[in-house]
């Protein structure tokens, strides 16, 4: 697993990247940075999505669901459909003016992949997480310390449930334990 520091360059580079080719994403770090401050975006506790149970759910703020399958290694919402491919980075937010779209950006494309409803308290963040395809082929997903929170939950493939949640501001994470119902 790779440590949090290198995690951090990773996505420094790819913020840096993505400020460049995409004038939407510039605009969603610009805002949500002056807004936040400067060091606001930042890799927290990621957690292993890889080697699980298909599906796992990733809410981001409250309503905003998506689905990563690691049998395909493909992260779905009901607009479209991302492959996580091994060594890239994927940051996933809204546009700034809000259009009630969220984006995962990548080094190949800016893609919707969910739409949500604005007319909800907590939606997703401008810049609110990443997904990490590591070399070694594990999956990571962090939050970046989004304004809004982020909601994991499934299933190792050991098996073993799990549900983690991570709660702004800035960032606790909690682990939520699950007790098994049916003894095998």
């Amino acid at each position: 697993m790779q440590t949090l520091p290198s995690l951090q360059s990773k996505l420094g580079t790819v913020v840096d990247e993505f400020r460049r080719k995409y004038s939407s994403f510039d605009e969603s770090f610009s805002t949500y940075s002056a807004q936040y401050g400067e060091g606001a975006v930042k890799v927290y506790e990621p957690f292993k999505i890889s080697e699980t149970i298909d599906p796992v759910i990733i809410i981001l703020g409250r309503t905003t669901p998506l689905f990563y399958k690691a049998s395909r290694r493909l992260l779905s919402g009901s607009l479209s459909s991302v492959t996580i491919e091994a060594g890239s980075v994927y940051v996933m937010g809204r546009r700034e003016p809000s259009d009630s779209k969220l984006i995962v950006w990548s080094a190949k494309d800016e893609t919707e992949i969910e739409q949500y409803d604005s007319r909800v308290r907590i939606i997703a963040s401008r810049i609110h997480a990443a997904i990490f395809g590591l070399e070694d082929g594990s999956v990571l997903f962090a939050d970046l310390g989004s304004s809004s929170g982020s909601i994991l939950a499934g299933e190792t493939s050991k098996p073993e449930p799990f549900i983690t949640l991570y709660a702004s501001p800035r960032v606790d994470v909690h682990r939520v334990p699950t007790e098994t119902k049916y003894a095998h």
